[in-house]
């Protein structure tokens, strides 16, 4: 099977190659686990090897984005200017149409932005998407209705040919019952252990799940340096559950 680089050298090794081209993949983990850390680097290998990306954003700020990019030597700002990368902030949308909708008194339930309406509408040229945080549908769906919404979703962009990597909390997986977790092709989980006695945290990699790829069943130690993500090779222990 082909694959997509990660942009991170130990994940690749980890994975065969990389992401499975085509398919979708889900990251997910608390916060601060390296989760947006992990899909600017699958964007700016993708975009520096001429793909063309879409980043879609549902509750961080661009700017915050493209700075966090900057502070890890993986900017991403330059590929925004040369077209290689789109990114549409859903969250940013919303905060406009809120105030133009409480201007002249609709309310807000003329607010709602539908992802789906967008990705139906999108060029069949993508090369590669990223939607962090999908975690943001689970506040206002129940169960079936959030998994309607985002096997939608995946349908759309795997009709597409599109290599999909979906960013969602860890407190969203849980709440809906880790169902998007049987619903894509691969899954990878980022946590952490803290160690009171010496004051520092360990960050964990495991890959979960990854079809027709042949991947290790042992949590991978991990680091969140100035330049992004590094896999610490040599890592015999399990995580202790």
């Amino acid at each position: 099977m082909e694959s997509l680089s990660t942009g991170i050298e130990g994940l690749d090794t980890l994975m065969d190659g990389g992401f499975p081209k085509g398919k979708s993949i889900l990251v997910t983990g608390p916060p601060g686990a390296g989760k947006t850390i992990l899909g600017i680097h699958f964007l700016h290998r993708s975009c520096n090897e001429g793909k063309k990306c879409i980043l879609i954003l549902t509750r961080e700020l661009t700017e915050d984005i493209l700075s966090q990019s900057l502070s890890i030597n993986l900017d991403l700002k330059p590929f925004v200017e040369s077209k290689h990368l789109s990114i549409k902030n859903i969250f940013e949308d919303k905060m406009n149409k809120i105030k133009s909708a409480s201007k002249f008194g609709k309310g807000l339930c003329a607010v709602d932005i539908d992802i789906i309406e967008y990705l139906s509408s999108m060029s069949s040229e993508v090369d590669v998407m990223v939607i962090d945080n999908i975690g943001v549908m689970a506040i206002n769906h129940d169960i079936r209705e959030f998994a309607d919404e985002f096997s939608s979703i995946s349908i759309i962009l795997l009709k597409n040919g599109c290599t999909s990597l979906f960013v969602m909390d860890e407190d969203s997986y849980n709440l809906t019952h880790r169902l998007t977790g049987y619903m894509v092709f691969g899954l990878i989980r980022l946590t952490s252990q803290e160690n009171f006695n010496y004051g520092k945290t360990k960050k964990y990699l495991y890959i979960e799940k990854m079809r027709d790829k042949a991947v290790p069943i042992k949590y991978s130690l991990f680091d969140i340096t100035p330049e992004g993500i590094k896999i610490i090779k040599g890592m015999n222990d399990l995580l202790e559950v």
